[in-house]
C-alpha cells in the first residue's frame, strides 16, 4: 500500500510538471507570435531602406544552388522573384553588432553559397535572447535581410537561425531539399500565392529548439518525407490541403508542443504513436484505434497511393492532431 501511495504521488507530481510545461510553452508561444506579427508589419517599412549587398551571377557551369544561411539574430525573409541572377541579397545591417560574410564556389556543377550573419559579441546575443524569451517590445529597426530566389535554378536550402524572426515564402521556387533550424527564432514557412514546388523535394526537415515554427500548405512542398524535431518550442504543421502522393511524417517532441492540422478531406491516414505517461496526446474524434498506439482514419488502406503515415515519438510534451473538417 505504501508503494502504491508513493507511485500515485509521483504520477501526480509528474502530471503537474507536464501541465506546467505545456502552459508555459503555450503562453510563451502566443506572446512570441503576437510580437512576431508586429515585427513583420514593421519590417515592410524597413524594406525601403534595404541595399543590395550580394548576388550570384547566372552561369551555365551550374544548374543547382546549395544555399546555406546562418543568422545569429535579426529578421530574414526569403521571397521568389523574376530576375537574371539566381540569388539576390538585400540588407541593412548594424555593423556595430553584425559581421556579414558571403562566400561562393562551384563544385560538381553545384554553386555553393554561404551567407553568415554573425554577431560580434556574445553579450549582444545574450541580450537579444533575453528580449526574445521575455517579450521585450523594443524591436531593432536594423538587421533586416531579404533574400530573393528565382525559378531558373534548383535549390538546396539550409537555414539556421539564432534569435529574431524569419518568413520563408517558397512559392514557385524549385527546392529539392529544405532544412530549417529555428534556434530561438520564430519562423513561418509558406507558399503564399499557392504556387507549389516545381521539383520533387527529397526531405522537408525542421528542428525547433526554443523558438516556434509554422509551416503552411505542406502539400505544396512536393515532399514525400517530412521530419520535425521539437525540443522546448512549438511547431505547427499544416496538412489541411490534400496531397496527391503518399508521405511519411516523422516527429519527435521533448518538452515542447507539436500541432498537426489534418486534411479537410477524408484521406487515408495511419498514426504510430510512441509516448510516455508524462505526455499529452489528442487524436481526432473520428480516428479509430486498431491496436495499442496505432490509429487510422476511416478511409485508411495500406496500399493507398495518397497514404499519410505518421510516426510520432513524444516524451514530456504535447501533441495534438487537429481536424478542420
Amino acid at each position: 500500500m505504501q508503494f502504491r501511495r508513493k507511485e500515485l504521488h509521483f504520477l501526480l507530481f509528474s502530471f503537474n510538471i507536464r501541465n506546467s510545461l505545456c502552459c508555459i510553452s503555450l503562453i510563451a508561444t502566443m506572446r512570441r507570435l503576437v510580437l512576431l506579427s508586429f515585427s513583420l508589419l514593421a519590417s515592410f517599412s524597413s524594406f525601403s531602406q534595404l541595399k543590395k549587398f550580394y548576388s550570384v551571377s547566372n552561369d551555365s557551369a551550374f544548374q543547382k544552388v546549395d544555399f546555406c544561411l546562418s543568422a545569429t539574430s535579426g529578421s530574414c525573409y526569403i521571397r521568389p522573384v523574376k530576375a537574371a541572377q539566381p540569388v539576390n541579397i538585400y540588407g541593412n545591417p548594424d555593423f556595430e553588432t553584425i559581421n556579414p560574410s558571403f562566400k561562393t564556389y562551384i563544385k560538381n556543377s553545384v554553386k555553393h553559397v554561404n551567407l553568415d550573419l554573425e554577431n560580434y559579441q556574445s553579450s549582444t546575443i545574450s541580450k537579444s535572447l533575453t528580449s526574445s524569451i521575455f517579450g521585450d517590445s523594443k524591436k531593432d529597426d536594423k538587421n533586416y535581410w531579404k533574400i530573393l530566389l528565382t525559378e531558373d535554378k534548383v535549390y538546396s536550402l539550409q537555414l539556421a537561425y539564432g534569435i529574431g524572426n524569419a518568413d520563408v515564402d517558397l512559392s514557385g521556387i524549385p527546392v529539392e531539399k529544405l532544412k530549417i533550424n529555428t534556434g530561438s527564432a520564430d519562423v513561418i514557412v509558406d507558399y503564399a500565392d499557392g504556387k507549389g514546388n516545381l521539383v520533387a523535394m527529397d526531405t522537408f526537415f525542421v528542428k525547433v529548439d526554443l523558438g516556434s515554427l509554422i509551416a503552411n500548405h505542406i502539400n505544396l512542398t512536393n515532399s514525400k518525407v517530412i521530419v520535425a524535431e521539437v525540443g522546448f518550442g512549438t511547431a505547427v504543421l499544416d496538412f489541411s490541403d490534400k496531397s496527391q502522393q503518399s508521405s511519411k511524417i516523422r516527429a519527435s517532441v521533448g518538452a515542447g508542443r507539436l500541432e498537426m492540422i489534418m486534411p479537410k478531406e477524408n484521406v487515408p491516414v495511419i498514426i504510430y504513436l510512441h509516448n510516455s505517461p508524462l505526455c499529452s496526446v489528442k487524436m481526432p474524434a473520428e480516428f479509430t484505434q486498431i491496436r495499442k498506439n496505432v490509429y487510422t482514419s476511416s478511409s485508411y488502406h495500406p496500399d493507398a497511393l495518397d497514404l499519410m503515415e505518421f510516426n510520432i515519438d513524444v516524451a514530456l510534451g504535447n501533441v495534438e492532431f487537429v481536424s478542420k473538417k
